[in-house]
């Protein structure tokens, strides 16, 4: 199964994290959001440095800084916060446009099969919002717990 790598996970629990104390209107220190969040500090300041450059997040230096979002929740989706982390992702080599090292390359039908997996992965991640993770987040707040198993048997 294909898997999301820990730095994307934790750019985007740093990103709803600051979607949740966003009506605050302070900055939040990286220290919080790694402590609210359980995301080793120092990791946390690379994404926080990455989403930055992205302009996803502001960030202010010194005594009173922090970071917060540089626009509406509503309007970063989860592609930008995954382009600024990782740039664009492809289930497959044979996939990326400077690699052209499979023995088939073009013509193999599980190329065009990884296709229609990288997009759409790609159509979910741009359909998404900081928004709507956040919301996810708040409905799940103090519910049940559900194992791995349990969620994705609800997503069939």
């Amino acid at each position: 199964m294909l898997k999301i790598s820990q730095k994307l996970e934790y750019a985007m629990r740093a990103m709803i994290e600051l979607a949740l104390r966003r009506d605050a209107a302070l900055l939040v220190p990286a220290r919080e959001i790694a402590q609210a969040q359980q995301i080793p500090l120092r990791f946390l300041e690379q994404q926080l440095g990455a989403l930055h450059k992205a302009h996803l997040v502001e960030s202010f230096r010194g005594a009173g800084g922090g970071c917060r979002l540089a626009r509406d929740p509503s309007e970063i989706t989860v592609a930008q916060i995954a382009d600024a982390i990782e740039g664009q992702l492809y289930p497959m080599f044979c996939l990326e446009p400077t690699d052209h090292t499979c023995y088939a390359d073009s013509r193999c039908g599980l190329q065009g099969f990884w296709g229609d997996v990288a997009g759409a992965i790609q159509q979910v991640f741009e359909r998404t919002t900081v928004a709507d993770l956040a919301a996810r987040h708040q409905q799940r707040a103090g519910s049940k717990v559900f194992t791995p198993e349990q969620l994705l048997s609800r997503l069939n």
